[in-house]
């Protein structure tokens, strides 16, 4: 480190930057995990972080105001842990929110903001603005360390949110827990092969939002782009001296593994959390994709908050709606599996009781619900007009 006196000589001597990290004591700490890296709660990826500080190397990293940059990114941690335990850390069922995905270049950051202002919303990100001094560290770190960075940093978004540092009812984010998710699953270092993944292999929970990670986007948008426009885009970028980190590895990845791109695209569809994910095509300039995802944005946001007025004149649609914010059906109205409805039907007889029937859903569309009954053949479909 140069001496900033007026002699050439070194007062300090140089720090270097360890060739590699030894990953092993973290790696056995979380041996249980499913995938390495793939964390399922707050308290074992901040314990792992917490443990990890003494070898953190942040003088080499971020020069004289590290340690400030360190003890503060665990004062945060700790804030956001101390709130989570609080009774005042309800849901905030009041803000919209608008998670937007896809590959490095696909476009997510020009039209989050675009979003933002279209919709007199607010912007955020993943890390957010609150960990950009730090990020660099855990990026050069990497390893199960800087996953576990990038997880935590999904709940200090929800804690930034949930403590009324975003007051806008509308917030748009550039990447959130399905990135985290995606490029987990997805990558694994010892596998740079060309084969695609098989999902069906994965235990049928991984793909869940954690439990303990309360707030869920309304709507994720997941921006879908051909190869060769997302790689002209970054090569366009890293001319003009843009990204993410200087440490992000992940264009040269993306160009080594020729199948990374779908696996990674293929998570993002598996993800389960969302209360509505819509796919856009990213192809087309920006006024373009802007214009298909105000369109998407505007359908959801009142679909959420004012079904009463949406579908006013279409009573069976706002069943199929709540069927599927209750992931009782998909968008199409068919069942997301065997979920049982219970209903009481009265003879006509007004001196017999009531019976309650069980029923189960099939299906919905515009014209009829469709569902079965214990009382009538399973394969047989009932067509309720009223």
């Amino acid at each position: 480190m140069a001496s900033s006196g007026g002699t050439n000589e070194e007062t300090e001597d140089k720090i270097s930057l360890p060739c590699a990290y030894d990953d092993t004591p973290y790696l056995n700490a979380t041996s249980t995990l499913p995938i390495p890296g793939l964390f399922n709660n707050f308290f074992t990826a901040a314990t792992l972080l917490r443990v990890a500080r003494s070898e953190l190397p942040w003088k080499a990293l971020l020069g004289v105001d590290g340690e400030t940059i360190v003890s503060n990114f665990y004062d945060l941690l700790q804030r956001v842990e101390e709130a989570r335990h609080s009774k005042d850390n309800s849901t905030n069922i009041e803000k919209f929110i608008v998670e937007v995905e896809g590959l490095d270049g696909s476009g997510k950051t020009s039209l989050v903001q675009s979003l933002a202002e279209s919709l007199k919303g607010m912007a955020a990100k993943t890390p957010s603005a609150s960990l950009s001094q730090i990020r660099p560290l855990w990026d050069h770190r990497g390893g199960i360390l800087a996953r576990a960075f990038y997880f935590i940093s999904n709940y200090v978004l929800e804690y930034e949110i949930q403590t009324g540092l975003m007051d806008a009812e509308v917030i748009i984010i550039d990447r959130w827990y399905a990135s985290t998710l995606a490029y987990t699953v997805a990558y694994r270092p010892e596998e740079e092969d060309t084969s695609i993944m098989n999902f069906s292999d994965l235990p049928n929970n991984i793909f869940e939002w954690p439990s303990d990670l309360h707030l869920r986007p309304n709507l994720m948008l997941l921006l879908d782009i051909d190869p060769q426009t997302r790689q002209a885009r970054v090569d366009s970028r890293k001319i003009m001296g843009g990204g993410a980190s200087r440490f992000n590895p992940w264009d040269d990845r993306l160009a080594k593994i020729p199948h990374l791109a779908k696996r990674i695209m293929a998570a993002f569809k598996s993800v389960i959390g969302p209360l509505r994910t819509q796919v856009l095509n990213a192809n087309g300039t920006k006024v373009e994709v802007l214009n298909d995802a105000l369109e998407v944005v505007r359908k959801s946001y009142q679909q959420n908050k004012h079904p009463h007025l949406y579908f006013q004149h279409e009573p069976l649609n706002w069943w199929r709606h709540d069927g599927e914010m209750l992931k009782l059906c998909d968008e199409q109205g068919r069942r997301c599996h065997h979920a049982l409805w219970n209903m009481q039907v009265a003879f006509c007889d007004e001196n017999a009781p009531p019976i309650l029937k069980t029923v189960g859903l099939n299906h919905i569309d515009s014209d009829c619900i469709y569902y079965w009954s214990s009382s009538s053949l399973l394969d047989t479909d009932i067509c309720n007009n009223g």
